[in-house]
């Protein structure tokens, strides 16, 4: 057992804190830390200070320092351990009980004043999770296999890879000897860290003493740090591929010389879900962006395989609530994109409760390929056997199922691990003890694997009063206390000495595991600063085309009227001028079309309460049909809240440029209390462009211009992503709803000015545009120009303004605006389209003629010049951020040309000192070694200055040669971008036939009781409605005419026919391995029927549907010329 070698001591020195670690005896040198500066000292020298100084701790090791703040830091040290057993070459492992947080400045870790994330920071660390070797040649993030390749740290566990002994925060970089030395105590663990792994997982040690013989065995399971989190706050899969709760179990055996190793994976499904809101009792379940996860999907067994060669799939989700839908997604998600991996689905709950029998079904299935695979064998270091694939097992937590699971396989390959050792089992008594000793490690490593990730020991089946209390503390501990957890995650891993705005910009360029593992990223704006100034140079334009639209469908009361039927199209409104371009600008169909809808639903109590998301999946499917009879399109995300819903598409060929989705919503309605008026947004990443799309409804009246400017500065403020990201952390907004701004004149004086196409006349009493001058709402957003007829409010089906006894004043309510940040210089250059056609000054913001609703839909078309790396200056550019920044040690070695002392001469110190002064660099210590003399420097930076002074001449004619103390530095720290870089994977497998278009959009809904199919089908024909008011003449035109009286036409989304050809099947499979497809080399895809796709929800019998009349035929035209602005119905 490891005693308490590492002494702390301190001393204030004029205001100055400073601090010394003292390593074990037998070294040379101490650490001493000054504010963000470290550097070395002889422990003789040290020992004549000693006095001036006072111990303030003691530990078994160093962890490292980590940055609180961009001001403050703290020093980790270990205070308590618990060896849990030894290992090869006699590897001490020990678990982490006790840390100590020693600040470094003048922030407090204690009392009142201390930063409220450092106690429940400090509880991570000591639970218990985490490990690490005595022995440096014990490397704990490696499996037995990997160790015998030589492979280097495992970067997915380790831990402390944000957190480098005495880097971070600091100047220091460390000597072989000194991370050899330093780092012991810090040195291989399960879970994850380099260079002294420390981890996090679970460590189950013991001995099998047979015949005499001694055999030492353990289980470890090692958390990857790459998507850490708790439960609910963390699921799924990122756009790297990296997942949830992916932990690698290894079962090793150790037998003199001789050891044996088979390794298990768990890990969340591979696709963008999450489960948000309270979760009690319930497995509610939403899926993100699903036909998009393609790429990340791909990613993530890409990775596998290579890590691991053949890699086969079970699953044990379940058929109930969101289990089932999540299970649907995943078999189809993985026939597409990796059909050639094994994929065993059992139903682990609904078999076992059948008949505990039925485990056979599974073990049929998994024994022969774990078989196939094999195990890993050494003896005397040489190694007679690979294992060559491993089981990625899974349910809906990876706990409890997967615990059974991973158990069963692991006793299974038992027996073969003690063949090859050569241990007797044939006596049948000596393997059930043994097997019995494995089945209780089994169930410690479930539960310390439950513990880390849900906060309890594991779900075991065998008493329902242990299991009911732990499911209560589960549910209590990770829908209330889970938030301040994850908080501590991401504080440990990610530190807090850069900006979050800065770092995420920095993530939009490059990969987050570059900029979150690369020292000078991670802990010096300034680092980040110049990287972002260099942003042009990195990357270049890639223009897109953006589609926004917005309607008020008034409760979607006349989605299904079959009395009109065909007589308007959704695409009217997406495609307002398809055939009104020039050659030149031929490919009108945009890259991604963002769409608001409001009053999806009626304002109803009970829709307040719980909203139906029946006209959700129609809209949705209706609007996925128009748009593929275009182009491929891939649903990246509908959110709705009561009425407002939004749903944002992109063209298949895009989605691997696609990253960091993220929805979000905010209530408004009555003060924030209800949904009935709010906000949804989504945020993605283009390349590297981050466009944010919000859809509003606010609040409603004439008069109430104060209340809607609330609900705007209330979403402005409330409406945060994932990672804190706020509307303004984006580079480009679009912001679109019904806002409910009206004109602030008289009803007949607008309607007037409408009819005479004097629509200049109103515009100054619209009230958003006042308020938005008066700097009340909407600051710094820009908005097309008001050239077409306000949108509100019409009788339904007619041309004629409101006719009720309320006779509203018509308003444009429904708004498009945007606003472009700043810190590209512009680069993005979002421009509103101007259309080709005749007139080449008006521009693509403007209204569509469907009369379903009492609002007509707007829609604006944009361009944006989005900003893709280019990875082929990406290594160059990186190279001379972090070269400007020097090296992290931050020390220069003073040398006099002709030497006359052995020593370096005590009177030309001061001279040195103030030639460095000049440059106005400060000095923090300096030491003579040998004929040298060492200046450590306050940064890096520092260090590169005083090279200048290299060829100087100082006192009595002698030249100074200085140098860098590590010239090498950059290849030992400069980032390596082909480890980081997504374009290195080939993306051949996201093929797009993988991308949707077969029904999959249906896995972005929650479970609803009513089915769509019913919905559509059991639909009664609403009455007729009224024709046109003979008061009216008609909706004026903008060219000053009016539109006939005609048969009322409306939008019918339950009616809107799909393509004819249905002979290419847009959802099937691809034969061809998407390992070996590739983007290009599959044709567009075309939907199929409408009935195929609610087929997957409806009952089995499906009753007739409602025959449909002939379309009339369209009314003759005008020769008068039409204005584009105004389609006619």
């Amino acid at each position: 057992m490891s005693v308490r070698g590492w002494r702390i001591w301190q001393k204030n020195d004029g205001g100055t804190m400073e601090i010394v670690v003292e390593p074990p005896p037998r070294r040379d040198e101490v650490l001493v830390i000054v504010g963000n500066a470290v550097y070395t000292k002889d422990v003789t020298s040290f020992d004549d200070d000693r006095r001036l100084y006072k111990k303030i701790s003691d530990g078994y090791g160093i962890m490292g320092i980590l940055r609180i703040t961009p001001e403050d830091s703290v020093l980790v040290v270990v205070t308590g351990v618990i060896s849990v057993g030894k290992l090869k070459d006699d590897a001490d492992i020990l678990r982490v009980t006790g840390t100590e947080f020693i600040p470094l400045n003048t922030m407090a870790v204690t009392g009142n004043d201390v930063d409220t994330r450092l106690p429940s920071l400090q509880r991570l660390i000591s639970s218990g999770s985490f490990y690490f070797s005595a022995s440096p040649s014990f490397d704990l993030t490696l499996s037995a296999q990997r160790r015998a390749e030589g492979a280097g740290s495992d970067f997915r566990f380790f831990w402390l890879e944000s957190l480098p002994s005495f880097s971070s925060g600091t100047s220091f970089y460390r000597s072989i000897s000194l991370v050899s030395q330093m780092y012991v105590w810090i040195s291989a663990s399960e879970n994850g860290i380099r260079r002294t792994q420390n981890g996090k997982g679970s460590i189950q040690y013991f001995l099998i003493v047979h015949c005499r013989t001694k055999t030492e065995a353990a289980i470890v399971s090692r958390l990857s740090c790459e998507r850490v989190g708790t439960r609910f706050n963390v699921r799924g899969a990122n756009d790297l591929g990296a997942v949830a709760n992916f932990v690698e179990t290894e079962q090793l055996l150790v037998f003199e010389e001789e050891e044996v190793s088979f390794v298990q994976i768990r890990g969340s499904i591979p696709l963008f879900w999450d489960q948000p809101g309270l979760q009690v009792g319930s497995h509610k379940v939403k899926l993100r962006a699903f036909e998009a996860s393609v790429p990340a999907y791909y990613r993530h067994f890409y990775q596998l395989r290579k890590l691991y060669e053949d890699v086969a799939v079970v699953t044990l989700l379940g058929s109930k609530e969101g289990e089932r839908l999540l299970g649907d997604a995943f078999k189809t998600q993985h026939s597409k994109c990796a059909p050639d991996v094994p994929f065993i689905a059992f139903d682990y709950h609904a078999e076992m409760k059948s008949s505990r029998e039925n485990i056979e079904r599974l073990k049929k299935q998994m024994f022969p390929i774990a078989e196939r695979h094999g195990y890993f064998h050494s003896k005397g270091g040489i190694v007679v056997r690979h294992q060559s694939g491993a089981m990625r097992t899974n349910c809906l937590d990876c706990l409890d199922r997967t615990n059974c699971v991973q158990t069963l396989l692991g006793l299974h390959m038992l027996c073969a691990q003690l063949a090859g050792l050569q241990i007797e089992t044939t006596n049948a008594n000596t393997f059930t003890r043994i097997e019995e000793v494995f089945k209780d490690v089994w169930q410690k490593n479930g539960d310390q694997c439950s513990v880390i990730y849900a906060g309890t020991g594991a779900l075991e089946g065998k008493s329902k009063l242990k299991d009911a209390s732990r499911s209560i503390a589960r549910t209590i501990q990770n829908n209330l206390m889970d938030g301040s957890k994850q908080e501590s995650f991401d504080l440990f891993l990610q530190g807090s000495a850069v900006p979050p705005v800065l770092f995420d910009r920095a993530s939009n360029l490059l990969p987050t595991s570059l900029v979150q593992g690369n020292y000078y990223f991670r802990e010096y704006p300034s680092a980040v600063e110049n990287l972002l100034e260099q942003a042009d140079t990195l990357t270049s334009p890639a223009p897109l085309t953006i589609f926004v639209g917005t309607w008020n469908v008034n409760g979607g009361k006349n989605m299904h009227n079959v009395a009109f039927r065909n007589e308007a199209k959704l695409s009217d409104w997406i495609f307002p001028h398809a055939n009104l371009v020039s050659v030149s600008d031929m490919d009108e169909n945009p890259d991604i079309v963002a769409i608001g809808v409001e009053e999806l639903v009626d304002l109803n109590a009970s829709n307040i309460v719980k909203a139906s998301t029946t006209n959700q999946r129609l809209w949705c499917e209706g609007l996925r049909k128009t748009l593929h009879e275009r182009a491929p399109y891939v649903l990246l995300g509908c959110e709705q809240l009561v009425g407002v819903c939004l749903f944002v598409f992109a063209k298949a060929a895009l989605a691997p440029f696609l990253k960091d989705f993220s929805i979000a919503s905010v209530k408004t309605g009555m003060g924030g209390a209800t949904g009935n008026k709010g906000s949804v947004g989504l945020r993605l990443v283009v390349h590297s462009t981050s466009i944010v799309f919000v859809c509003s409804h606010f609040a409603a009246g004439q008069n109430e211009i104060r209340d809607r400017n609330e609900d705007y500065a209330t979403a402005m403020k409330k409406l945060q992503f994932s990672g804190g990201r706020t509307i303004d952390s984006h580079d480009v907004i679009f912001w679109f709803g019904d806002f409910n701004y009206r004109i602030s004149m008289g009803g007949e004086e607008v309607k007037r000015a409408v009819r005479s196409n004097q629509i200049d006349l109103i515009v100054g009493g619209d009230q958003l545009t006042v308020q938005k001058q008066a700097g009340m709402t909407f600051v710094g957003f820009e908005e097309g120009p008001l050239n077409f007829a306000p949108t509100y409010k019409y009788d339904t089906f007619s041309d004629d303004y409101d006719t009720s006894e309320k006779c509203r004043t018509p308003a444009w309510t429904d708004r498009v605006l945007w606003r472009e940040t700043n810190w590209r210089g512009g680069m993005n250059k979002v421009q509103l389209r101007a259309i080709v056609f005749n007139n080449p000054n008006r521009y693509r913001y403007g209204r569509c003629e469907l009369k379903t609703s009492d609002h007509r839909p707007v829609y604006a078309l944009f361009t944006v010049d989005a900003q893709a790396v280019d990875w082929t200056k990406a290594e160059g550019v990186v190279e001379d951020v972090v070269g400007l920044m020097g090296p992290p040690d931050a020390t220069v070695i003073c040398s006099l040309v002709y030497p006359r002392d052995p020593m370096f001469p005590a009177a030309l110190v001061d001279t040195v000192l103030d030639r460095v002064r000049e440059l106005g660099v400060p000095v923090l210590a300096t030491n003579r070694v040998d004929g040298d003399l060492w200046l450590f420097l306050e940064s890096g930076e520092s260090a590169l200055a005083a090279l200048s002074m290299d060829g100087i001449s100082i006192g009595q004619g002698q030249e100074l040669t200085v140098r860098l103390r590590t010239p090498d530095w950059m290849d030992t720290v400069g980032p390596k971008i082909s480890a980081h870089d997504p374009s290195a994977i080939t993306f051949a497998g996201a093929s797009v036939d993988a991308m949707g278009g077969d029904g999959s959009s249906l896995f972005n809904f929650d479970e609803d009781d009513e089915e769509v199919a019913s919905t559509m089908l059991r639909m009664a024909p609403p009455e007729r409605p009224r024709p046109p008011s003979a008061r009216s003449g008609g909706t004026p035109r903008m060219d000053g005419g009016s539109t006939p009286h005609r048969v009322p036409s409306g939008s019918s989304l339950a009616n809107l026919d799909w393509p004819s050809d249905t002979s290419s099947s847009f959802g099937s499979i691809s034969t061809q391995s998407p390992f070996e497809a590739s983007w290009t080399s599959i044709p567009a895809p075309v939907p199929p029927p409408l009935t195929t796709l609610t087929a997957l929800r409806a009952s089995p019998s499906i009753p007739p549907s409602i025959p449909s009349r002939p379309a009339p035929p369209p009314p003759p035209r005008a020769a008068a010329t039409v204005n584009p602005f105004m389609r006619q119905g």
